[in-house]
């Protein structure tokens, strides 16, 4: 499998060499073989970049119970500075977006609900009334947008609130449900993105067809949302008479060029090998197109895990995730040349011994992209690793 790799590399060169990576900084100052790092999350934004500041957020259980902390570290800065606990009580799944000018709003799951804060300085506020979960965020100048997945009945439901910050805190200005009906099955892991023009889409993960389809709508104001229709253009269904469907998960966006959006997730319509890499766009008319295969076919007959699409409003557009072609975990990348995803290239100080997985990308306005993967070495410490990589 070793050779194989190698081959791999070889391969991926001319890709590869389009990027000139940093040296990896560890992201994380306490870390132990009984504390473990999570970078999980509704959309996958766990980092951004504010001016000339990055900024790293996770949950870890160094206090005995789950925390979330956030990081950061401006471009001069040799390493990142101290993380900063974001809430006072058990806390999971924090997101952060950027506000510019080294200002953010992180979100996460507290004691059954979900709260938001502005960083530096702001204090945290509670957005939901109800039990919820799974909160994503996106910005777009000085609105901020947030998702998250509410109970309703028996099930959870997406709501969408639009925020607008006040000084150094937010102000709650609507919350409303994607779908005014009640739901007849679980919805959850919303996914985020404001194009260009301002309008918003929404995609999550539902069960209303027994197995797990990513669903999207759209909304021109962020108040009133379209129908949701079916991400995926794989009808999936019973295979051989079992189960309800093949089904898929995990739905990522991102803006990307002047008004469109791009959406990854991870679908196992190929189920002999587990979850694949799929993709699909909106150029701008509110409808996303065909569907598209994303890992090459050396990624085949593997399962792919914690997929991430990530634009810029210049019209670059990269995957990432992680898989184990050569025998253990790495971090992959493939860009999106205009009519295919290219060869996949191993983000290099991603890969290679130890297990390197949980890939969380964003794209600074300057174009490089900003990275940051688990890396559990074979003394089981886990860091949180960050590097990032200019075009040449």
């Amino acid at each position: 499998m070793k050779a194989l790799a190698l081959l791999l590399m070889v391969l991926a060169w001319p890709a590869q060499a389009a990027w000139e990576w940093s040296a990896p900084l560890t992201v994380n100052l306490v870390q132990g073989a009984a504390i473990f790092p999570h970078l999980e999350s509704a959309n996958r934004r766990g980092v951004a970049v504010s001016g000339d500041t990055v900024g790293v957020v996770w949950e870890d259980n160094r206090s005995g119970s789950p925390q979330c902390y956030l990081a950061t570290k401006v471009a001069a800065a040799a390493s990142f500075q101290p993380e900063i606990r974001l809430g006072e009580s058990d806390c999971y799944e924090p997101v952060l977006v950027a506000l510019g000018e080294g200002r953010f709003v992180a979100a996460w799951e507290s004691a059954g609900k979900v709260h938001a804060r502005v960083l530096p300085g702001g204090a945290p506020i509670t957005l939901s009334d109800g039990d919820a979960a799974q909160i994503t965020l996106a910005a777009q100048g000085n609105t901020v947008y947030a998702a998250w997945a509410a109970q309703a009945g028996r099930f959870h439901r997406i709501v969408v609130a639009r925020l607008a910050l006040q000084a150094d805190g937010l102000d709650v200005k609507t919350v409303q449900p994607v779908e005014a009906a009640m739901p007849t099955d679980e919805q959850g892991w919303p996914a985020l993105a404001v194009a260009g023009d301002g309008s918003v889409t929404v995609a999550w993960e539902d069960r209303r067809y027994r197995h797990s389809v990513p669903m999207v709508s759209h909304s021109r104001d962020g108040r009133s949302f379209a129908s949701p229709a079916r991400l995926t253009d794989h009808k999936s269904g019973r295979v051989d008479g079992l189960g309800a469907g093949t089904g898929a998960m995990r739905p990522t966006l991102s803006a990307w060029g002047p008004r469109g959006i791009a959406a990854v997730w991870l679908d196992k319509r190929d189920f002999l090998s587990g979850y694949d890499v799929y993709a699909a766009f909106d150029a701008g008319n509110r409808r996303f197109g065909k569907n598209v295969r994303v890992q090459d076919s050396f990624g085949d007959n593997m399962a792919q895990w914690h997929a991430q699409i990530v634009g810029a409003a210049d019209g670059s557009l990269v995957a990432l995730w992680d898989d184990a072609r050569d025998g253990t975990p790495d971090v992959w990348l493939s860009e999106w040349t205009g009519d295919a995803f290219g060869d996949d290239v191993a983000v290099p100080a991603a890969a290679g011994p130890g297990q390197q997985s949980d890939p969380l990308a964003v794209f600074d306005a300057a174009g490089s992209l900003h990275a940051v993967w688990l890396d559990r070495d074979e003394a089981t410490v886990t860091r949180i690793r960050y590097a990032h990589a200019r075009r040449k």
